[in-house]
């Protein structure tokens, strides 16, 4: 295989990102509220690109993180490692693009959903 073409397991590392950011949330007051997609993020757009990471629970962190790990890294093996990322932040910007206009807040792996639908076709 390729050296540039090496599947490099970003998948699993941004689970393992995932997991730290969800104990930030748990230990560091106000942490959550700072990185929460909501209304401010049209002033403060890092929101948009932190929300994917942020989690509003056990049960919901263990479900992303689970599909992450194993749909991620098959579609990782699939389209590459550099594709792989470029997908998972894309659709993770555009989903929350979309779900800033329609919720008050949101938080977590939104781009889950674009990524098993790129795996469906």
């Amino acid at each position: 295989m390729n050296r540039k073409n090496r599947f490099r397991f970003y998948a699993l590392k941004l689970c393992g990102w995932i997991f730290v950011v969800f104990l930030l949330q748990l230990f560091v007051e106000g942490f959550t509220e700072l990185f929460l997609l909501d209304s401010s993020a049209f002033v403060q757009i890092w929101r948009f690109f932190t929300s994917i990471f942020i989690h509003g629970g056990l049960a919901h962190l263990l479900y992303n993180v689970f599909a992450l790990g194993l749909f991620g890294s098959m579609l990782e093996r699939l389209i590459g490692s550099k594709r792989f990322l470029i997908v998972f932040f894309f659709t993770g910007l555009f989903a929350n693009l979309i779900s800033v206009n329609f919720y008050d807040s949101s938080l977590g792996a939104s781009e889950l959903s674009a990524l098993l639908f790129l795996l469906d076709h």
